[in-house]
């Protein structure tokens, strides 16, 4: 929310700026629906390798298209999420109903929590 009360809106990504940010990198944040936080590493091969907050793991393989948007693929078909990004630098991402599912809060350089042994 602004200042006055309104819902400030998230502005979306470019392509090659969101890729960079996180790709070889780890990033900190909340899934919505599950009230869990979580860690992922965006390997430069385009592999990706995620733990939660209740300790389930998952990998699969990550890009970011034309769009914007992150596409990932694990252990269902690819899915497409539009990403914005905050004020606050973080990122929001939506599910198909447009609600945001979760929440990029933090980027830290490589994989310091070795998601990916």
């Amino acid at each position: 929310m602004g200042p006055s009360g309104l819902i400030l809106a998230d502005k979306p990504v470019e392509k090659e700026a969101f890729e960079a940010a996180i790709k070889g990198n780890t990033v900190e944040g909340r899934k919505i629906n599950w009230e869990t936080t979580y860690q992922m590493y965006f390997d430069p091969s385009g592999k990706y390798f995620r733990l939660d907050s209740l300790n389930n793991r998952e990998n699969g393989n990550w890009s970011v298209d034309k769009n914007g948007d992150l596409v990932m693929e694990g252990r269902k078909k690819p899915q497409y999420r539009t990403v914005k990004q905050r004020d606050d630098g973080g990122y929001d991402i939506y599910g198909n109903r447009g609600e945001v599912i979760w929440t990029i809060d933090k980027i830290l350089p490589g994989d310091p929590h070795g998601l990916a042994k």
